[in-house]
């Protein structure tokens, strides 16, 4: 294969849109099929438990992809590599609304992972290979598409619950990727004719083998961790081995580049490791925070979808003040920002934590404007700190390993937060439902308080508005367990970030 041209003649609008429209499309289905999630469960009949299988299915073939990123984009070019993911993500979007069980919606979910691996690091090596002054401008488009795509998610997919059904949840991404296609023109072009491949086909299979036993061994933890424990020791040895075994074939395979990475040192270590818990977070929240607005306190399709953006659209403010005060040199150093930023998340989850059926919606804006503007500055900051050490030539390796840190960890936060959710509420309910009796004083105030207010209720009606109130009473105890769990998890994030040094 030829080589092309490697960027577009010069430097426009136009350039930094196509940029935005590639880099927003992985956050917009991701951001409607969070806000959807119950109702998408609800349409294929699937548990939470089967939900979190689709985010390990997407996860693990976007893994798989990324391992081969830098070869792809270099046998076929940048561009012709994410015209051919727009096909896959768009296929995988028809398998999803096509779907008539889980099973079906796992296999469309994994065709849309080997699609949309692709989009967020392109982006990103597209924005890092412009010229200096122009690479912070393309960066703060770069962070106002990852939040515009977060923040429209939620937005479009209460509109598609609420006019349509949740199928529309992936039939509406399909005029996004017709608007991105023609868009991809202006990408660069940098093929290579006959390129090793970057894996040989026996470490690809081990590698899939590894990441796919670790993937079940987080999602089937909760689960065995005390009923069948020789199962999940198998799976982590399993894991253990595979992982082994693919390196192993891996390093004859590419010989001299199959060794660690130069530039995974210190700083780039510790910024994965920051990035890991964003991503974590940013993923549990996401799919914590629609069930709470609407199914524990009350509130409609609409006004949660309204809700949910504000997080993202209250990052873009705190992402320009932030780039303001780099462009004048004025900024604060790396650890302060990340230590304001972990402040912001820590009182986030403190306030959350103690939110009330009673709660007025412009309180809920307030608290939700503290966790946009810890997942901006936490972002920018650790980016900052973690590749300011890469050499250039290595950007697009160490950024395409920063990439498949960021899906396990989304894998991870779907995975851990429909259990955690699924066992918390169970437990809370069982309390609950202990006072649910004639015995007690309390449950025969609110039957006589019922018979009072709705006389036109019979017993049976009544126990059963008391019963809806009780699973609501403990769908909102769990989700505050979890913003309790979000505040400790921010004061860890608080003494490493006192411990570290490398981000000075």
């Amino acid at each position: 294969m030829s080589s092309a041209t490697a960027r577009p003649n010069g430097f426009s609008p136009a350039y930094l849109v196509a940029i935005m429209l590639v880099a927003s499309l992985e956050f917009i289905q991701n951001g409607m099929l969070n806000f959807a999630a119950s109702a998408v469960m609800g349409g294929i009949g699937a548990a939470p438990e089967e939900f979190s299988y689709a985010a390990m299915a997407y996860a693990t073939a976007a893994i798989l992809v990324l391992f081969n990123h830098r070869w792809c984009c270099q046998w076929l070019g940048l561009r012709r590599f994410v015209r051919l993911s727009l096909l896959l993500f768009g296929l995988g979007a028809v398998l999803c609304a096509c779907a008539a069980s889980p099973g079906a919606f796992i296999i469309g979910r994994a065709v849309q992972g080997l699609g949309g691996a692709v989009f967020f690091t392109a982006a990103r090596v597209e924005v890092h290979g412009l010229q200096e002054r122009s690479r912070m401008l393309g960066l703060l488009c770069f962070g106002y598409a990852l939040m515009l795509g977060s923040a429209l998610g939620p937005l479009l997919g209460a509109q598609a619950l609420l006019h349509l059904d949740w199928r529309w949840i992936f039939w509406g991404i399909l005029p996004w990727l017709v608007l991105t296609l023609p868009a991809t023109r202006l990408l660069s072009q940098q093929a290579q004719a006959q390129l090793p491949a970057a894996h040989s086909g026996h470490s690809l299979a081990w590698l899939a083998a590894a990441v796919l036993s670790g993937q079940w061994l987080i999602q089937q933890l909760p689960y065995d961790f005390f009923s069948r424990p020789q199962i999940l020791l198998g799976l982590l040895l399993g894991c253990c081995a595979a992982a082994l075994l693919a390196s192993r074939l891996q390093g004859r395979h590419a010989g001299q580049a199959g060794r660690w990475p130069a530039f995974a040192r210190l700083p780039y270590l510790l910024g994965l490791a920051c990035y890991f818990c964003c991503y974590l977070l940013v993923s549990a929240n996401s799919y914590i925070l629609p069930v709470m607005v609407q199914q524990a306190l009350g509130f409609d399709v609409p006004t949660t979808g309204r809700l949910l953006s504000v997080s993202f659209l209250a990052g873009i403010g705190f992402a320009t003040l932030y780039a303001a005060a780099l462009f004048r040199r004025s900024a604060p150093g790396l650890r302060m920002m990340m230590m304001l930023a972990c402040a912001l998340l820590a009182l986030y989850g403190l306030l959350m934590a103690g939110v009330s059926p009673a709660v007025d919606i412009r309180y809920l804006v307030a608290l939700l404007l503290l966790n946009g503007g810890f997942m901006s500055l936490f972002i920018m900051a650790v980016a900052q700190g973690t590749f300011r050490a890469v050499e250039p030539e290595q950007f697009a390796q160490a950024y395409q390993t920063k990439n498949i840190i960021r899906q396990l960890a989304i894998s991870m936060g779907v995975a851990g937060s429909t259990v955690f959710l699924q066992a918390r509420n169970a437990q809370h309910y069982q309390r609950l439902a202990e006072g649910f009796s004639w015995n007690n004083p309390l449950f025969d105030q609110a039957m006589d308080y019922l018979h009072q207010v709705f006389p036109q209720l019979g017993q049976g009606q009544r126990m059963a508005m008391l019963a809806g109130e009780l699973g609501r009473q403990a769908m909102l105890l769990s989700c505050q367990d979890f913003f309790r769990a979000e505040y400790l998890i921010a004061a860890l994030l608080v003494l490493l970030v006192l411990w570290q040094r490398q981000f000075d």
